[in-house]
């Protein structure tokens, strides 16, 4: 009936609303200068990809969480992450992406954007959460928070942005990716 989908997206709507004016605590798990939790996930190209081994090939690395493949807001940050590889590389870091879809769909969408860095699967969450980047949106389900870490060689964390206010940088700027970079001249 017309009145129970009305009532349907009234819920919907509340809870969304309830959601986003009280968001989570972003900063539980992840904290700067924290040693950053360890994982191991499937990666678009074939194979798993082991954050130890990440760090051991390089000087930094730029771990992002983000929604959705194909999503609006991540597709735009995925194409400036990759538009900044050269620049990334040249400061010894490496760009790793990970939400909670399936590999199926990371492949479509390294190949519809021609990104040149790995996609990680996160299918449970479980890394999501251990970084404190879940977000559950009640009826909508789980999904991977926008934020991003920058990891030394070390493993330590020494950069967190998130896509709300209180932390280095907002991940929705187009500066996003510039952040990062002076932060890793900082270092």
């Amino acid at each position: 009936s017309r009145r129970g989908a009305l009532l349907s997206a009234v819920a919907v709507s509340s809870a969304i609303a309830t959601f986003f004016s009280s968001p989570p605590d972003a900063y539980a798990l992840g904290d700067v200068g924290s040693a950053a939790p360890k994982f191991t996930l499937p990666a678009t190209g074939g194979g798993t990809v082991a954050l130890e081994d990440v760090l051991k090939a390089n000087k930094y690395t730029v771990l992002y969480f983000y929604n959705q493949d194909f999503s609006q807001g991540c597709s735009i940050e995925a194409e400036r992450f990759n538009q900044a590889l050269p620049d990334f590389a040249k400061k010894g870091a490496e760009v790793v992406g990970v939400s909670m879809d399936n590999m199926e769909k990371h492949e479509e969408f390294c190949t519809a954007k021609g990104l040149g860095f790995k996609l990680l699967s996160d299918g449970d969450g479980s890394v999501s959460a251990s970084y404190g980047a879940d977000l559950k949106i009640p009826i909508l389900g789980k999904f991977s928070d926008r934020q991003t870490f920058l990891i030394d060689a070390s493993g330590t964390i020494k950069g967190h942005w998130l896509e709300r206010d209180g932390s280095m940088g907002n991940v929705k700027t187009p500066a996003h990716t510039q952040q990062i970079l002076e932060a890793i001249d900082k270092l």
